[in-house]
């Protein structure tokens, strides 16, 4: 099993980010690694299903997931109901100043052996990577759209 997380800053309130990060239809425009989404009942909210690929360490990878928790501006959680591998995400937010948002990040994955020989390690730093580098640039789209966030 591989735990990652990592804590986050959007220039935003907590219901706007999580207007962002908690609607997988909207993970193409801020992930890079996320190929393209489909929603299959309706829109986000407990127990919602959808359809997700990634494109990650040189492979497509596609899964089917369902939104398992939906507490606009606190916390979303997802679990995969079908894919390659398992794995559980979620986000909590919490407002810091008028404004701005801290989203906590956690990822729990089995990649079992899908991955072949690749470290469990290795695999960790390419995900928490991924989403540095996909927050940071979510976060200075935000502070562009809103200029008069602090």
């Amino acid at each position: 099993m591989i735990e990652a997380t990592h804590e986050f800053r959007l220039p935003v309130s907590p219901e706007e980010a999580f207007r962002w990060l908690s609607d997988p239809a909207r993970d193409p425009e801020w992930q890079s690694a996320c190929q393209e989404t489909r929603l299959l009942n309706g829109p986000a909210r407990p127990g919602c299903h959808y359809e997700i690929v990634f494109q990650m360490v040189g492979r497509r990878l596609a899964f089917s997931v369902e939104i398992t928790d939906f507490e606009p501006g606190r916390h979303s959680r997802f679990a995969v109901l079908d894919g390659p591998f398992r794995y559980v995400g979620s986000y909590r937010y919490a407002e810091q100043e008028p404004g701005t948002t801290q989203v906590r990040w956690t990822f729990d994955v089995d990649p079992g052996d899908y991955f072949g020989i690749m470290p469990k390690s290795l695999l960790k730093k390419v995900l928490v990577t991924q989403v540095k580098k996909d927050s940071r640039a979510l976060a200075e789209r935000l502070a562009q759209a809103s200029p008069t966030q602090p």
